[in-house]
């Protein structure tokens, strides 16, 4: 749908078409599909990797008409001879510029904030009981179940408490301590579950993106 309607839509408005169209559906529900293993999430991010290309790519694709253009009147006699390049265009660039999270993001950014609804209104009830928060008072930590059984490992429980404990001190933030060197919790305007879901969701993306933009050596063929 995005191939045959983008010729019409000017490339200003070609967000907004990522978002109304690919995006909706590639996060719909994500949270409770997302857990899979990476291999099979990795599939979803080869399409997301094509429809960014196909709308914000500098270089013609095989989903670009004008990549077949097979007509010798329109190139010229170097065009004609030359080899074609068939190597794909590094996508990361193309997400951080665009601010575009991949679809390993979008699972974090979502679970985190579903379970921060969770924890803040405690409902489900039945949902609420089984996340067990460290008992430290100046802790936001989730205890994490041990589990042997590999499957228990990508429910939305055990996935979604990983990421929690690796955002929550990022997102939130810290109690400064009193006069007497006593820590208060909620002290400090956002560092409790007070924290309105705006706040959190604006801060949330923008550690993702963060750690999106970052360059880890030997993983940039997975942008490809």
């Amino acid at each position: 749908v995005i191939k045959r309607i983008m010729k019409f839509i000017p490339k200003s408005e070609y967000k907004k078409l990522y978002d109304f169209l690919f995006k909706s559906h590639l996060s719909y529900c994500i949270s409770s599909w997302g857990g899979v293993t990476p291999y099979r999430l990795s599939k979803l991010f080869t399409i997301q990797k094509r429809c960014v290309r196909l709308l914000f790519g500098e270089k013609p694709t095989y989903d670009h008409a004008e990549y077949f253009s097979t007509c010798a009147r329109t190139r010229t006699y170097t065009e004609h001879i030359a080899m074609k390049n068939y190597s794909l265009e590094n996508t990361k660039p193309i997400f951080n510029e665009e601010k575009i999270m991949s679809i390993y993001n979008l699972y974090a950014q979502h679970t985190f904030i579903e379970l921060f609804k969770i924890l803040k209104e405690h409902q489900p009830i039945s949902l609420s009981n089984l996340f067990q928060l460290s008992h430290r008072s100046t802790s936001r930590v989730i205890i994490i179940c041990k589990t042997t059984n590999e499957l228990t490992k990508h429910n939305f429980v055990h996935k979604s408490s990983i990421i929690w404990n690796t955002l929550i001190d990022k997102v939130l933030d810290k109690c400064s301590p009193s006069v007497s060197n006593i820590v208060i919790p909620g002290s400090s305007e956002y560092s409790d579950f007070s924290t309105p879901i705006s706040v959190v969701k604006s801060r949330v993306k923008a550690i993702l993106l963060e750690n999106q933009n970052q360059k880890i050596p030997g993983r940039d063929i997975e942008w490809l």
